[in-house]
């Protein structure tokens, strides 16, 4: 299920890494695509997420044979180097807490993932997908055979990785980046194992129980869809302390129902409400209801509320989600906004709370402001076979796109199946 590969990795001797790191597709928007375009010519979003032109023709000149061309390019100029050798790639992260704390580190390894179906209970997702990033990832993959950004999984069983992640990380790394991330600086170090007995342990012991995917469920179910046999993964405990998930706010840009009918809505439904003059109080208020409640405050130009209700078990025993209940109950139910019409752009969705307050402050809009779905809920609804809403969770940070890509089609040759 698990294997050591040789990898395609930046040469530190001939490029900086910091310039050629990028976030996953997923969260680069246009003004961020323009800043990483600008570092360097040879940086990894020309490959994950390039840019498109008035002239492309699909299928002969569009940006995926670019990003294939691109890759070609950098191995014959050697900006990538090719591994002579499988290996496990140990990889540190070190990184800020959004609000505030102290600084936070995540040791995981990049392996080679066999992957299997959901019904197999082996790999477990948490997420709806959509087809069209499906159908983009799908198409990049086909035209490049190149993996440049890993899934994030979290692996639930014994601590096969712990001893050899914090003896590698004692040793001097062979490349490591320090980088402007979300909310700070991000720091990351890198170490190739490649010690027979040390990989087949690391590979034999992360076959074993299951791995939840954090991030990345496009891309897996991509690698599913093309019969890939591997794809290419960070894979960390799910133990430690440091896996963050960040709320996801939505935000109604056209609403058919101002806040206060809202409100009055989910009283006759069985939900306590009120108004708050602060949105900030009521914010405070939200997350204090928490750990007990569904808590959601709603925003629009001239109310701000508060509508709780006590959890309850679903019917598979796993905790409701706090974004599953606004999309049933007041997206669906009291707004008329369907899974489909909320795809197409009905909701938008911001981690940023003070967007979503002004966004929603406008008039004719309206907010919704979350608190963050727990680590134990999202397993909890994955052991469960729970399926979520769309941008249900935001695992922070996100593993870059850069540090290692993988060929698709060199693993099984260069490594079997440990």
């Amino acid at each position: 299920m698990v294997s050591a590969f040789p990898a395609l990795r930046y040469d530190p001797g001939r490029i900086e890494l910091a310039a050629v790191l990028a976030p996953p597709y997923d969260v680069i928007g246009p003004d961020r695509q323009e800043r990483l375009y600008s570092r360097a010519l040879q940086n990894v979003v020309r490959v994950e997420l390039g840019k498109e032109y008035p002239d492309d023709r699909p299928g002969e000149r569009d940006r995926y044979t670019r990003a294939r061309d691109h890759l070609r390019t950098w191995l014959e100029q050697g900006f990538l180097v090719r591994e002579g050798s499988p290996a496990v790639y140990v990889h540190e992260h070190r990184f800020p807490d959004p609000q505030g704390g102290g600084p936070h580190r995540r040791l995981g390894v990049f392996v080679a993932v066999q992957p299997a179906p959901y019904e197999r209970r082996l790999i477990l997702r948490h997420e709806l997908t959509l087809d069209g990033p499906k159908e983009d990832r799908l198409r990049l993959l086909r035209a490049t055979g190149v993996q440049a950004s890993p899934l994030l999984l979290l692996h639930d069983g014994p601590d096969y990785l712990g001893p050899a992640l914090e003896a590698a990380a004692d040793r001097p790394p062979s490349a490591e980046a320090e980088v402007r991330g979300e909310y700070g600086r991000e720091h990351h170090r890198l170490w190739p194992l490649t010690d027979s007995s040390q990989v087949a342990s690391i590979c034999s012991g992360l076959s074993s129980g299951p791995m939840f995917i954090a991030d990345g469920h496009h891309r897996y179910e991509t690698a599913l869809a093309l019969r890939l046999p591997w794809v290419l993964a960070l894979v960390t405990p799910l133990s430690p302390p440091d896996h963050l998930i960040l709320a996801t706010h939505r935000v109604l840009d056209q609403t058919p129902l101002a806040a206060d009918q809202v409100l009055t809505a989910l009283s006759g439904s069985g939900w306590e409400v009120a108004t708050w003059e602060d949105v900030h109080g009521a914010q405070l208020l939200a997350k204090e209801l928490g750990a007990d409640h569904h808590a959601l405050v709603v925003v629009d130009a001239e109310t701000v509320g508060i509508a709780s209700r006590r959890r309850q078990e679903s019917e598979h025993g796993a905790a409701q989600l706090d974004v599953s209940v606004l999309n049933r109950e007041v997206l669906e139910t009291i707004l008329g906004i369907g899974p489909e019409a909320a795809a197409a752009g009905r909701v938008r969705h911001t981690r940023d709370p003070e967007e979503a307050i002004s966004a929603g402050r406008r008039r004719g809009s309206l907010a919704f402001l979350l608190n963050p779905t727990s680590l134990q809920a999202v397993v909890d609804a994955s052991l469960a076979g729970e399926v979520l809403p769309q941008k249900s969770t935001y695992f922070y940070p996100k593993v870059p796109s850069g540090l290692v890509l993988m060929e698709t089609g060199m693993v099984r040759a260069a490594s079997p199946r440990t």
